[in-house]
C-alpha cells in the first residue's frame, strides 16, 4: 500500500484481515516447525543418553566377555590335560595288550612242549611206574 494514495476504511480494513490471515497462517507454520525442531531435539537427546547408557555398560561387557574368555582357556587347558591322559591310557592299553599277545603265544609253545611230553613214551612210562607210589601217598596224607 502507497501512503500518498487515499485508501477507504473497508479497503484497509481488508487488507489488515487479510493480512491478519496470512500471519496467523505464518505463525502456525512457525510454531510446527518449533514443534519438529523441539520433537528432534528430543529424539537427539534420548539418543545421546541410550549412547551414554551403552558406552557405560561397555566395561561392564567387556569384563564379563574378558571372564567367560578366561573360564573357556582353562576348560581347554582342562580338556586338552583330559585328552593327554586318554592317550596315555591308551598307550599303555595298546603296550599291554601287546604284552598280553606275546604272552600268549609263550603260553601257546608251552602247552604245545607239555602236550609233546605228556604224548612221549618216557612220559608215560614213568606215569605207569610211579602210579602205586602216588597211590601210598595219597593214602598215607
Amino acid at each position: 500500500m502507497d501512503g500518498n494514495s487515499p485508501v477507504s476504511p473497508e479497503t484497509l480494513q481488508t487488507g489488515l484481515a487479510l493480512e491478519l490471515e496470512q500471519l496467523k497462517h505464518d505463525l502456525q507454520i512457525a510454531e510446527g516447525k518449533i514443534m519438529q525442531l523441539e520433537l528432534a531435539l528430543l529424539q537427539s537427546r534420548d539418543f545421546a543418553i541410550g549412547a551414554a547408557a551403552e558406552a557405560s555398560e561397555l566395561p561392564i561387557l567387556r569384563a564379563r566377555y574378558h571372564a567367560m574368555y578366561v573360564e573357556s582357556e582353562r576348560k581347554l587347558g582342562d580338556a586338552n590335560e583330559h585328552i593327554k591322559s586318554h592317550l596315555a591310557h591308551i598307550a599303555r592299553l595298546e603296550q599291554a595288550l601287546a604284552d598280553l599277545l606275546k604272552i600268549e603265544k609263550t603260553n601257546k609253545e608251552l602247552r604245545t612242549q607239555i602236550e609233546a611230553l605228556h604224548t612221549s613214551a618216557t612220559w608215560r612210562i614213568g606215569r605207569k611206574v610211579m602210579l602205586p607210589i602216588r597211590i601210598i601217598k595219597r593214602i598215607v596224607k
